[in-house]
């Protein structure tokens, strides 16, 4: 099965090739530059796979949440190129591929649970919780929202789980430093951002029966309306 990924939900610029296990990925701090490096990195993975487009069997791409624009410009890609290959398409959460890229370390651990916040601007967060445990992997605990860094922390004083079994990752944390010190968590990986090589991952281990058409093809923003403020003053640590 062969499997391309692309990625423009953050500041970062990913992408990823899956061929039958083998994996090749890229990433760029590259937030200005989606446009011009988004496609260049499919083709350039794809060449050093030795495969063609047509060969591909899955588009898969950054759902968001994240950057309006940078998640449009994967939507609208991975949609445009699996129109042209008549093969169906999968979004990928962005807080889920944060998850994904701690889940060997949460094993090692013995499990747990895995914060995994992106900055949202306007005083806000995305913010998703995920289960990790041997026999189901990363599994989302209850849905993804747009949330005040507030309302966060009077959640987490409520659910004061073992703090050793407790994970923290993406560039949420490092917008509101307060949220893991709060906390005492000392797993942490508050600079993250989405890298297609663990995306790839969950995309490959999704059944073709989720898989959609590329007309389906949809961002998720979480917020609705980006015009109003919502939420209280940033808590800044």
């Amino acid at each position: 099965m062969n499997i391309l990924f692309i990625d423009s939900a953050t500041e970062a610029c990913t992408a990823a090739i899956w061929t039958d296990g083998t994996v090749l990925s890229t990433f760029e701090l590259a937030p200005r530059a989606h446009t011009h490096r988004l496609l260049p990195m499919a083709e350039e993975l794809l060449s050093e796979a030795g495969i063609d487009y047509n060969q591909l069997d899955l588009i898969a791409y950054g759902r968001g949440p994240g950057s309006f624009t940078g998640v449009r410009i994967a939507t609208a890609c991975a949609q445009g190129m699996a129109l042209g290959l008549d093969i169906p398409v999968l979004g990928i959460s962005s807080l889920a591929t944060l998850a994904q890229a701690l889940r060997e370390q949460a094993l090692q651990a013995g499990g747990g649970i895995i914060h995994a916040a992106l900055d949202a601007r306007m005083g806000e967060i995305y913010y998703g919780r995920f289960l990790v445990d041997k026999a189901r992997g990363v599994t989302p605990l209850g849905e993804e929202r747009v949330i005040s860094p507030e309302l966060i922390l009077s959640e987490f004083a409520i659910h004061s789980e073992n703090t050793e079994s407790q994970f923290a990752t993406g560039s949420g944390f490092a917008r509101y430093p307060a949220l893991i010190s709060a906390n005492s968590w000392r797993n942490t990986s508050p600079d993250a951002f989405p890298d297609a090589r663990f995306a790839i991952e969950l995309a490959a281990a999704t059944p073709e029966s989720q898989w959609q058409d590329p007309a389906e093809a949809a961002p998720i923003y979480l917020r609705d309306n980006v015009a109003q403020v919502k939420g209280a003053a940033p808590v800044t640590g």
